[in-house]
C-alpha cells in the first residue's frame, strides 16, 4: 500500500474514532438550553438544583404549624400561636408559661419560621450508626426542637456542637443518619429557657408628646439621705428661668444645666441585659434582694409614677495576671412598676443612678433666683454693712400695659438700675470646688432672698452666707445652712467694694 493511502485510511479511522468520542460525549452532555437575554445557550443547572432540595430540611407553611416543641438541658416549653395577626396580618406566636409577661414577639415569630422553613448550610456526613454522632453532640444534643403540624405529621431537629472551623456554624440531625451545618443565629434562641422570648424594655420610652418629668428621687443604700431633683416651674410668663430642675436633697441647690435632664430622664427605656424569671412570689423577693433593695428609683410625670427596684448584685470573679482573685458587680436582679411579674438581670452599667453623685448633680452657679420673685433682698456683713433692698411689683391692668417695679434701699426709694447691676452681681458667685466638711471659720457675709410666693425656694427664703477656710485663703459658701462649695476670697473682696458703691452712688464691677 503507498504511504499516501495509508495516511487516508488512518485518517478515516481516527475521524470515524473521534466521531464515536464525540457522540458519546453529546449523548452525556447536560442538555442545553438557550439564555433567553442573549440567545446562547446554558447548561441546566440540575445539579444545583438537587444539591439545594438535599439542603432544605423542612419546608412548611407557619399557618399549618400546630406548635414548637423545644427541649434543652434547662427545661421544656411548648410556642404555639396566639390566636392574634399583627397589622400586616402575620401570625402572632405565644409561651403559655410565660404568658404574664411581655414576649418579643418578632423574636417568637423568627423563631418559628427558622424551623417550619429550615435550609441547612452544607451537608457533613451520613453516618453508618447512631454511634456516630457523638463526635457531632448530636447523641446528647443541647436541643431538640420538634414543629408539629395540622396534618398530624411533624418535623424534628437536633441541635449539636459548634463546628470547630467556624464561629457561625454548628451541627444538626433531623434523621439521626445526616449530619448538616447550619448558621447558628438560626437555632441559638432554643439553647436557653423560654425566658429568652421575653421583650427586655424594662421601662416605655419617654412620651415626648405629651409627659413631663416633674420629680426624681433616688434612695440608695449608700445615700444617708435620698437623692431628689425636681423641675422647677413658674406660673410668671415674664419671668426668666434660667434653671429647669432643682436639688432638694440632699442639698439644696440648682441642678446642672448639663447633667441633669440626663438624670431627670434617665429610667425611660432602660433595657435589662436579660430575664431571669416570670411569675414572682413573695420568696422570690428575698431570694433576688428585691425585700430590701439596694436602690429604687421613682420618677414622677404629669401622667403617672414610674418605679425601677434593684436588689442584690450579681458578681464575678476576675483574674489578674499574677493570679489574684477579686469580685466584681456585673449586674443587678431589678423589678419594673411596668412589667411587676418579671424578674430582670441589668447590667452594672446600664443604671447610671447607680453610679451618680449628688454633687455631680448641683450647678456651680449655685441660686439664680429671679429678681422680680422676690420681696426682698437683705444683706450683712462682717464689717457692719446692712442693707434691705424692697422690691413691690404692680401688676398691669391690662395685656397692653407692662409691669411695674418699685424698689427701696433701707425703707427709701431708690433707683432701678444700681439694683439690677448690684443683684446681677449677688447672683454671679460661683463654686470653684465642692466642699462639703463643716469646718469653716469667720461668717463674711450674708444674703438672704425672701420670695414673694412662699411656696416657692426653702420656706419662702434662700439664705446665702460666705465664710472664711480655715486650711486655705478661699471662701466657703453655704446655702440654707450647708457647706456646698470653696470659691475666690477675691468674690468678697468685690462684695464689699460692690456694697460701699451701691450705698454711695457708685459703679458696681461685675467682675472677681
Amino acid at each position: 500500500m503507498k504511504k499516501n493511502a495509508r495516511i487516508l485510511i488512518l485518517s478515516a479511522a481516527g475521524l470515524a474514532v473521534l466521531g464515536g468520542v464525540t457522540a458519546v460525549l453529546l449523548l452525556t452532555a447536560p442538555a442545553k438550553v438557550t439564555d433567553a437575554d442573549t440567545g446562547t445557550a446554558a447548561e441546566e443547572p440540575t445539579l444545583a438544583v438537587e444539591e439545594a432540595a438535599k439542603l432544605t430540611l423542612c419546608s412548611r407553611e407557619e399557618a399549618d404549624t400546630l406548635s414548637i416543641e423545644v427541649k434543652n438541658d434547662i427545661g421544656t416549653y411548648s410556642i404555639t400561636p396566639s390566636g392574634k395577626t399583627d397589622d400586616a396580618g402575620n401570625i402572632e406566636w405565644t409561651i403559655a408559661s410565660i404568658a404574664s409577661a411581655p414576649l418579643n414577639t418578632s423574636s417568637l415569630s423568627n423563631a418559628v419560621g427558622n424551623i417550619v422553613a429550615l435550609e441547612a448550610k452544607e451537608f457533613a456526613e451520613e453516618v453508618a450508626d447512631s454511634s456516630e454522632l457523638a463526635k457531632y453532640g448530636l447523641d446528647a444534643p443541647r436541643a431538640t426542637v420538634t414543629a408539629k403540624f395540622s396534618d398530624g405529621t411533624e418535623f424534628s431537629v437536633k441541635v449539636g456542637i459548634d463546628v470547630p472551623t467556624s464561629s457561625t456554624a454548628l451541627y444538626i440531625t433531623a434523621d439521626d443518619r445526616n449530619v448538616y451545618t447550619l448558621n447558628k443565629s438560626k437555632v441559638s434562641s432554643f439553647f436557653d429557657t423560654e425566658f429568652a422570648f421575653v421583650d427586655l424594655k424594662a421601662m416605655p420610652d419617654y412620651d415626648q408628646t405629651g409627659e413631663e418629668v416633674r420629680k426624681v428621687t433616688v434612695e440608695r443604700f449608700d445615700l444617708d439621705e435620698p437623692l431628689v431633683l425636681e423641675s422647677i416651674t413658674s406660673d410668671n410668663e415674664d419671668e426668666i428661668q434660667v434653671y429647669s430642675y432643682r436639688m432638694v436633697s440632699p442639698y439644696s441647690a440648682y441642678a446642672d444645666l448639663t447633667d441633669s435632664p440626663n438624670f431627670m430622664y434617665g429610667t425611660f427605656g432602660i433595657t435589662a441585659a436579660a430575664c431571669e424569671w416570670v411569675g414572682l412570689e413573695e420568696k422570690d423577693y428575698e431570694i433576688a434582694g428585691l425585700n430590701d433593695p439596694l436602690c429604687v428609683i421613682t420618677t414622677e410625670t404629669n401622667l403617672k409614677t414610674y418605679t425601677l427596684t434593684l436588689g442584690k448584685a450579681i458578681t464575678e470573679t476576675v483574674t489578674a495576671d499574677d493570679g489574684t482573685e477579686t469580685k466584681k458587680v456585673s449586674g443587678f436582679y431589678g423589678i419594673s412598676s411596668e412589667v411587676p411579674d418579671v424578674l430582670y438581670r441589668f447590667d452594672a452599667s446600664g443604671i447610671a443612678a447607680m453610679q451618680v453623685n449628688p454633687e455631680q448633680l448641683i450647678s456651680k452657679m449655685f441660686l439664680m433666683p429671679y429678681i422680680y420673685s422676690l420681696d426682698s433682698v437683705t444683706y450683712s456683713d462682717a464689717d457692719g454693712r446692712e442693707v434691705n433692698i424692697g422690691i413691690e411689683t404692680i401688676k398691669a391692668q391690662s395685656e397692653d400695659e407692662e409691669d411695674v417695679h418699685n424698689f427701696t434701699l433701707n425703707g427709701k426709694p431708690t433707683a432701678e438700675q444700681p439694683v439690677k447691676d448690684l443683684y446681677q452681681y449677688l447672683i454671679s458667685a460661683s463654686g470653684e470646688e465642692l466642699y462639703f466638711d463643716s469646718d469653716k471659720g469667720e461668717l463674711l457675709a450674708e444674703i438672704n432672698y425672701n420670695y414673694k410666693d412662699k411656696k416657692n425656694g426653702v420656706g419662702g427664703k434662700d439664705t446665702v452666707r460666705f465664710y472664711s477656710s480655715n486650711t486655705d485663703r478661699k471662701v466657703i459658701i453655704e446655702l440654707n445652712g450647708e457647706n456646698i462649695f470653696k470659691t475666690r476670697r477675691m468674690f468678697v473682696t468685690q462684695l464689699y467694694s460692690n456694697m460701699d458703691s451701691f450705698m454711695n452712688g457708685g459703679e458696681i464691677i461685675l467682675t472677681y
